[in-house]
């Protein structure tokens, strides 16, 4: 039986593959799901999420995978290096983008050069196997993990870790940045509405 390491390498090699014969620019898509609360008289039948209009989540999609920062069990008030929570995960992105399909949600196509790609893909492989912080409600969370990546391939300019955390405390201010950077660069944006029996966050 395939390793999920294997089957994440092997993934990914399919999609370098597949940039070359094409002679084309490999997409990253920066996927921010909205935070939401149950819409009134839908409170029993909808779920509620952590964070409510404050939360959501934001991932990476790189060829046909979906990448991003999350916690196993009981988040962290503060960042605890020797028991770490926190996890950089894979699923296939076409679940995950099926998922979304009653959700609101923005994603943010960008062109990536080779070179810029193999990097992402060094440094995804690399957090998969061993991430490099916690994951913690006064720390790093998937807004933060999600900048502090991007920024070591040039999308974004690097901040210092405290700036981070600050700058990009939950996914509407990241989320705000990256729009903004869409518009100036003409990248493409997808935009989503979510399903009428829930309230969803604006921006």
């Amino acid at each position: 039986m395939l390793s999920k390491r294997l089957i994440l390498v092997l993934a990914l090699v399919t999609g370098i593959s597949a940039g070359f014969t094409q002679d084309t620019s490999h997409i990253l898509k920066v996927i921010f799901r909205y935070g939401s609360i149950p819409a009134p008289g839908h409170e029993e039948r909808e779920y509620r999420e952590v964070g409510g209009l404050f939360g959501g989540h934001v991932s990476l999609g790189l060829d046909s995978l979906e990448i991003g920062f999350s916690n196993k069990r009981r988040v962290h008030t503060f960042q605890k290096s020797n028991n770490p929570t926190g996890y950089y995960y894979w699923e296939y992105l076409k679940y995950y983008e099926d998922g979304l399909v009653t959700k609101k949600s923005a994603t943010i196509e960008i062109p990536l050069s080779h070179e810029k790609y193999n990097k992402l893909r060094e440094i995804l492989v690399g957090y998969i196997e061993k991430t490099p912080y916690d994951y913690a409600f006064f720390g790093i969370r998937c807004a933060s993990a999600t900048y502090e990546v991007l920024s070591q391939i040039g999308i974004v300019e690097p901040l210092s870790y405290n700036r981070n955390i600050i700058g990009n405390f939950y996914p509407r201010l990241f989320r705000r940045k990256m729009l903004r950077l869409a518009r100036k660069n003409h990248y493409t944006i997808i935009r989503q509405n979510g399903r009428g029996t829930r309230i969803w966050e604006g921006g």
